[in-house]
């Protein structure tokens, strides 16, 4: 059976159909998430009849369609209840009724970072794992839990998930949340450039001649011993680490799982981050193990399909 999955992320929507874990067919478009949900709707859609026409499918040959979205979702009643400053149409917006009427499929609803775990367990880097936290790093920082080989959600359907929202310095930056001194608000894509403007030497830095301040332009800058852009991603690194060691405290995982565009340089971050967040830690039966997600952009993808499947049984 087909599964039509989703990811409608900050930066990019992210569309697939995927069969039994494998993707057969990918598609990226901006997101714009500040504007029209119905008109991504609308293009999710038509992903869905041209991939049913050009492999001459019927409504029978799908499972279902697995959406996730960034913010706070009621699984069980197919619902976004909050969402910070992204997609502020799908807060209360009827996705099992959509899904009915125009796809006649039954749908389900994930927060996104709780997908990506689902994915990256069920048929991922940590395949088979039963106890872990993930910490993505994309246009913000996204986390979830899965304990005792179940995904956490809560009472109020945020538990696992708000890791990003973890205070890493108190009194430091507003985020959007409402809390001040959020690893996001510290240390994430969006907030990159504000905190860097904002140090001590930054209009003299190589960073400064760059257009685009994220993950990588600082990392490259740092690479090329930039005094100010070493000292930068030293402080992005106390931030990640910090954000780490406060998941570990709370849920007592013997995986951390990283994902998200920072592990495009993997090479030049984790083996600090591991060494950082050993130091902080207090795991006396042993080491919290790293695995990084092999293909970050698929991993909310598969996690879709898993709970379709769990769903289907």
């Amino acid at each position: 059976m087909n599964s039509l999955v989703i990811d409608l992320g900050g930066t990019f929507v992210k569309m697939g159909i995927i069969r039994g874990g494998e993707v057969l067919e990918f598609k990226k478009i901006p997101s714009h998430s500040g504007c029209n949900l119905e008109g991504l709707l609308d293009e999710i859609t038509d992903f869905f009849h041209q991939f049913k026409s050009k492999h001459h499918l019927e409504l029978t040959d799908f499972r279902g369609i697995g959406m996730a979205v960034p913010g706070i979702i009621d699984f069980n009643e197919k619902r976004v209840l909050s969402i910070n400053k992204k997609y502020e149409q799908a807060i209360e917006f009827e996705f099992e009724k959509w899904a009915r009427e125009v796809l006649n499929l039954p749908i389900v609803l994930e927060n996104d970072a709780k997908a990506a775990l689902v994915g990256e367990i069920g048929f991922g880097s940590a395949k088979n794992e039963t106890d872990a936290v993930l910490m993505t790093f994309g246009t913000g920082i996204g986390t979830a839990v899965f304990i005792n080989n179940q995904l956490l959600r809560g009472k109020h359907h945020q538990a696992g998930c708000l890791g990003g929202h973890l205070t890493t310095q108190s009194n430091h930056f507003a985020c959007t949340c409402g809390n001040t001194g959020c690893v996001e608000a510290s240390s994430s894509n969006w907030a990159m450039p504000i905190v860097a403007k904002e140090r001590s030497g930054f209009d003299q830095s190589l960073l400064a001649q760059e257009k685009i301040i994220d993950y990588y332009s600082v990392i490259q800058c740092a690479k090329q011993q930039d005094p100010f852009s070493v000292a930068f991603l030293n402080y992005l690194l106390d931030q990640w680490s910090t954000g780490i060691t406060n998941m570990i405290h709370a849920y007592d995982p013997e995986v951390v799982i990283l994902s998200g565009g920072l592990m495009n340089a993997k090479e030049s971050v984790l083996p600090e981050l591991q060494k950082r967040v050993k130091e902080r830690t207090w795991t006396p039966w042993g080491d919290v193990r790293f695995i990084v997600a092999e293909h970050p952009e698929k991993s909310v993808l598969l996690g879709l399909e898993a709970l379709l499947m769990q769903q289907s049984n």
